[in-house]
């Protein structure tokens, strides 16, 4: 099997990369199911534009490589290789099925779409993900289309029970505005809680109104992985306030490491009855949600043996329907139905 890389980050990726990271821990639990798997990954200077620069010369790479089942998880890469006359299996991770706010979001958008359509057989990581794109197809669509979310190794991620104080909210991601991070700020001012945020920081004018709109907030920046582990295993909560979302990495790990979960409409089905946290209803509004976040998080602060109930509630969802050798052996029935053969 030959899995394609995105040009982007390295494989593993040495620090922010979710899709570099999953790509990694995904050919390791093919291994595990006695497979032969490698990535074929080329990361080249040019910001933006190295995914298209990888992908130019993706073809003349995958020609010289053996392989049966050959698998791309971005649209550039999945697209080119269509134009290559080289068949593929396609995952896509995009939020543009449901986000398009820009000239860029639209254009990710119909690349998405075009790569569903040249792919021998595509992966939705959600339902939601998976009725987008039947959308976009001709009814009676005759390639498979499954849904397999990517899995989360829940012996890397466990809970240090002993090290929660009631006191720590986290949040994972990105520092942009469409994470509504001012949200979570905004929400746990005046509740005696300290609320730290891993991720990238592009937007520095944008970092410094989440800091205002709370009283305890902690930008960390990127962290590495040790230290996202221990994060995650001495806090108290996930504050996962995005406006849009398909299957966040970062609230998967939380739950893995026990940690209950306070988030948007965007992240409810993955602890559907409070199986794992609290979600706000769709069409919140911000105040609204705002107003939701502060409710739940003063609950959860007070309420030690909640916190534990949701916590361990949320790692056997994740152990039982996330863990890699399932997802793995999900793909490798995919691949049988999908017919392909190396070119």
């Amino acid at each position: 099997m030959l899995l394609a890389g995105t040009g982007a980050h390295p494989i593993p990726p040495k620090g922010y990369g979710a899709v570099e990271r999953i790509l990694f821990e995904y050919a390791a639990a093919l291994r595990r199911a006695g497979n032969s798997v490698d990535i074929l990954d080329r990361v080249y200077e040019g910001g933006s534009l190295a995914e298209y620069r990888f992908a130019l010369r993706l073809p003349a790479l995958v020609r010289r490589e053996e392989y049966d089942i050959l698998h791309a998880s971005t649209p550039v890469v999945a697209n080119r290789l269509a134009l290559a006359g080289l068949p593929f299996v396609y995952t896509s991770h995009s939020r543009h099925w449901f986000w398009r706010a820009t000239w860029r979001h639209r254009w990710g958008a119909w690349l998405e779409r075009r790569a569903v359509r040249r792919a021998a057989a595509t992966v939705a990581l959600t339902v939601e993900v998976e009725a987008a794109m039947r959308r976009t197809l001709p009814q009676g669509w005759p390639r498979p289309l499954r849904v397999i979310p990517f899995g989360v190794d829940t012996s890397e991620f466990a809970p240090a029970w002993d090290r929660r104080t009631g006191r720590k909210a986290l949040g994972v991601g990105v520092v942009l505005p469409l994470k509504r991070w001012e949200v979570a700020a905004a929400a746990l001012r005046g509740t005696g809680l300290k609320l730290q945020i891993a991720g990238p920081i592009p937007d520095p004018p944008y970092a410094r109104r989440v800091q205002a709109a709370g009283d305890a907030v902690e930008l960390l920046g990127e962290v590495d992985d040790v230290r996202l582990r221990k994060l995650y295993s001495e806090a108290d909560l996930l504050v996962h306030p995005s406006v849009v979302e398909v299957l966040p990495r970062a609230v998967l790990e939380a739950m893995a490491s026990g940690l209950p979960v306070v988030g948007s409409s965007m992240v409810g089905s993955l602890f559907p009855n409070g199986r794992g946290g609290l979600a706000a209803p769709p069409g919140t509004t911000a105040e609204q949600l705002t107003r939701f976040f502060h409710a739940s998080v003063l609950r959860l602060a007070a309420d030690e043996r909640l916190r534990r109930e949701m916590g361990e509630a949320g790692r056997r969802r994740v152990i039982e329907d996330f863990s890699w050798d399932r997802i793995a052996s999900a793909h490798l029935e995919l691949y049988s139905d999908s017919g392909l053969r190396a070119s």
